[in-house]
């Protein structure tokens, strides 16, 4: 694969980004959902590809042509399928940058809530999911035991998690578990945003949920914000003169935060080489993902 199809590929992610917000932006039933426009493209996406309409033209192209398998060429997905492996390290790579760190103190008062529950969470998705491996999917459909973990792995996780675990996957020699996680992935949000959202308002009507602070309605330009700044302020313009263009500095941070991720990853794995798994014959970190780490 040549390097003009790799960029091209990359250009064609940003042609159906720019899509998929022209569509929300006029389609107020996504917006009331809150689905972000990188969703609504990769649905659009998802339509244009082999599984939808490259179901229809082969009935009506030759296999020598270009979108015979869909109107998006093969090399194109060819591309896309190694890009969540790489983006999720990116992802964590830039949670905290920007952020002053706070005390000890402030981070369990503000974030402790929110870990209790997610561990809750989580912890109750592994047992759900080992029950049923481990009681039905296993001993009726000889599934392999690693799918107990696949509904934290994509409801807890999400895409970019069940993707940066694609080579954990392979190693342990569970390679669709990959993509089980994906599609669990894909559900998981549809179920959480559009169930989430119509029992919130059904059970606000009825008087359950109560409005218990912040604002209750916001305008149709609030609420383009609420889903797709992600909190973060975009308005802000760079205007003094840098000894580094912005962007290239912050792609240099990202850069140096996998880096340093990659050294304790290997570093991990060789300390449990020279110890514990020296002693038992038991490794675990060879199966620890990057991104993590990053």
């Amino acid at each position: 694969m040549s390097a003009n199809m790799i960029g091209f590929s990359f250009l064609m992610i940003g042609v159906f980004l720019i899509i998929g917000k022209v569509v929300r932006l006029h389609t107020k039933a996504l917006r009331d959902l809150f689905l972000p426009s990188s969703i609504i493209a990769g649905f659009i996406a998802l339509i244009l590809g082999p599984d939808v309409v490259g179901r229809i033209t082969p009935l009506f192209l030759e296999e020598s042509s270009m979108f015979y398998n869909g109107l998006i060429p093969s090399f194109i997905l060819d591309v896309w399928k190694t890009l969540p492996g790489m983006f999720i390290n990116v992802v964590f790579a830039t949670l905290f940058l920007g952020q002053a760190v706070p005390s000890v103190k402030k981070i369990w008062r503000m974030a402790g809530p929110q870990v209790i529950m997610g561990q809750a969470v989580s912890w109750g998705q592994y047992v759900i999911g080992l029950l049923l491996t481990l009681l039905v999917l296993t001993p009726f459909f000889g599934m392999n035991p690693l799918a107990g973990a696949l509904i934290e792995i994509s409801f807890v996780g999400g895409h970019g998690t069940a993707a940066g675990l694609k080579d954990t996957f392979d190693t342990l020699g569970f390679s669709e578990g990959a993509d089980l996680a994906l599609g669990l992935a894909t559900v998981g949000i549809l179920v959480g945003v559009i169930v989430g959202i119509f029992i919130i308002n059904l059970g606000f009507k009825k008087g359950i949920a109560q409005h218990v602070g912040g604002r209750s309605h916001f305008t149709d330009a609030e609420r383009e914000q609420i889903a797709e700044r992600h909190g973060y302020d975009t308005d802000t313009e760079v205007k003094q003169v840098k000894a580094i263009e912005p962007l290239a500095f912050h792609l240099s941070l990202i850069a140096i935060s996998i880096v340093l991720g990659y050294m304790i990853q290997q570093a991990l794995i060789g300390l449990e080489a020279l110890t514990w798994g020296a002693w038992t014959d038991v490794y675990l970190f060879p199966y620890v993902p990057l991104f993590p780490l990053a």
